[in-house]
């Protein structure tokens, strides 16, 4: 090859490369920014300053799972920065998990209170903590039919239809309310009491004050009982008022079971204008393309542009393969984005009889079949608890840094239980993987751990009940932890062992400051017994004796005592 002076060589480093990607991203060509700031994390994988602009890049195209796997590796290893606290909060709250949104919040303050995004993180979690204050029901009635009204959805769920109406006719006795009464009507349906259930609808869905939610339950009700002209009528109403946010996903959904792929499609195509790479709403548009006449390569387009984004997704790969072997008009492609159920069954099966070959040496297929590897991570997103379930085991189970870390971005994910998480921990715990590292520090330790406070507090009395939420608000404020199962489950254990004195309204603030004082001396803190009295406004003589009985029976064995 001659030289040509005319021509400056210069090598295309890691630096270069994230400059090119950075002038992509502020020319808007955004997936070719992507792109390239993959290949400046390959090139640095130590460069803290890539990984977090991949994340945050990631975020913005709605790739949470990505960007927060990204971001837990990163803390994992510890010596992360703490703007992976802030980046997860924001991914969070995009996946509407506001309460984990608010922990990752907490964290970032406690991590680095002066950080770069101290201002907007503070702002960010007062604003949510307006956000839940309006969003709770005003007042006592409010707050009864609201529970009255998820403890009948929970009954829908179990099919148990009698049950869920009746619970629902309790919710409206105490407030009346178009949505529930249209659910009312569904389960009166569910029952047989059809009579009841079209004179219920008509008074939910009929007045024009209807909303989105209710015009798309009446909608799936007139089209289970056959009456498809009122159902077309319903969905085109929820289409007329131009819903958004997650309205607008119950309303695609709705026109998707109506079998109007037209509307359907053009409601997908009005969201994507505010998230443009969502690839459950490029799926909806490929869908409702195929669904209407539209060829299979102009289907293709969509999901060719979801495994741009995202390489390792696996559903996309399979539709894009499918059009190309021209087979996706035969496929009975539904509007979720899952593969059709004919290649789910395969799956399924094909990481069932690699389980069962394996006999407990999971490494070897792991490590050696990329199938295999991807069907075990595809599994995680599948509606069979038990594949879920297996999925989560076999990870835990893995000695492979890769494993640890698709296993560190399913702890985030509200869909995968709390048995499923504990189990694994277990697993982790009985391998000797030092779970400092192989999950992402924390400011509270038992983060993760414990079961949902809703689940300990009914089991106490109603005064230590008050006493664990008095505690834990004060701790919440003052420390930045949020502590609240930790702190039920610490009265729990002390009450259990009956040495506590019977909590009157006047001993709330005592027992309070007492089990604070336990909580934070088994984090290693040493407490002022006067501080916290100041704090709670409780006797210094009656919370030391609180805390005593507390600390004594938290020392007794479990089965000193009985229950």
């Amino acid at each position: 090859m001659n030289f040509d002076p005319k021509v400056v060589p210069f090598d295309r480093s890691a630096a270069y490369v994230h400059h090119r990607a950075m002038k992509n991203r502020r020319d808007n060509n955004v997936v070719d920014a992507l792109e390239l700031l993959r290949r400046a994390v390959e090139h640095s994988p130590d460069n803290d300053e890539y990984k977090l602009d991949l994340a945050g890049l990631l975020s913005e195209m709605g790739c949470l799972s990505q960007s927060n796997r990204l971001l837990l590796d990163m803390l994992s290893e510890g010596k992360g920065p703490s703007e992976c606290y802030y980046g997860l909060a924001l991914n969070l709250l995009s996946a509407s998990d506001i309460s984990g949104a608010r922990q990752a919040l907490r964290r970032y303050h406690g991590a680095d209170p002066r950080g770069t995004y101290a201002m907007d993180a503070r702002r960010i979690y007062d604003e949510l903590q307006l956000y839940e204050m309006f969003s709770l029901p005003v007042g006592r009635k409010s707050r009864r039919a609201a529970c009255l009204d998820d403890l009948a959805c929970t009954r829908m769920k179990e099919e148990e239809y009698t049950r869920a109406a009746r619970l629902f006719k309790r919710s409206l006795e105490i407030e009346d309310r178009d949505e529930v009464r249209a659910l009312y009507a569904t389960a009166l349906e569910l029952c047989g009491r059809r009579r009841a259930a079209l004179k219920e609808m008509r008074a939910a869905a009929e007045p024009e004050r209807a909303g989105v939610r209710t015009l798309c339950i009446a909608a799936q009700f007139y089209q289970m009982v056959r009456m498809p002209r009122k159902s077309r009528q319903a969905a085109l109403r929820a289409v007329r008022l131009h819903p958004d946010g997650l309205e607008m996903r119950m309303l695609i959904h709705t026109l998707g079971e109506l079998g109007l792929h037209r509307e359907a499609g053009e409601c997908a195509r009005l969201a994507m204008q505010e998230t443009p790479y969502d690839r459950q709403l490029l799926h909806i548009r490929a869908v409702s393309l195929l669904r209407t006449g539209g060829s299979e390569g102009q289907a293709a387009r969509f999901w060719e542009r979801i495994a741009r984004i995202d390489p390792e997704d696996t559903v996309a790969a399979y539709y894009v393969q499918a059009a190309s072997e021209g087979r996706l008009h035969g496929e009975e492609i539904g509007y979720a984005y899952q593969v059709p159920r004919q290649e789910a069954v395969a799956r399924l099966g094909y990481v069932a009889d690699v389980l069962a070959r394996c006999n407990g040496d999971l490494e070897t297929p792991w490590r050696e079949d990329a199938r295999f590897r991807a069907m075990l991570q595809w599994c995680l997103t599948v509606e069979n608890v038990q594949f879920r379930r297996a999925a989560v085991t076999a990870l835990a189970a893995l000695d492979d840094p890769e494993a640890e870390s698709t296993l560190r971005e399913v702890f985030t994910r509200p869909e995968i239980s709390y048995e499923m998480k504990f189990n694994a921990m277990v697993l982790l715990r009985l391998r000797g993987v030092d779970l400092a590292h192989a999950l992402p520090p924390s400011i509270d330790e038992c983060d993760g751990l414990l079961p949902d406070a809703d689940t300990l507090l009914p089991a106490l009395p109603i005064g230590l009940r008050q006493a664990c939420r008095y505690a834990a608000e004060v701790l919440e404020d003052d420390y930045g932890l949020s502590v609240l199962p930790a702190l039920a489950l610490t009265m729990l254990r002390a009450h259990g062992c009956r040495t506590l004195v019977p909590c009157t309204r006047r001993r709330i603030p005592a027992y309070a400051a007492a089990l604070s004082y336990c909580y934070l001396s088994m984090r290693g803190e040493k407490p002022s017994f006067r501080a916290l009295c100041r704090q709670f406004g409780s006797p210094f003589r009656t919370t030391v004796f609180y805390a005593a009985r507390i600390a004594e029976a938290l020392e007794e064995k479990p089965d000193d005592k009985a229950d």
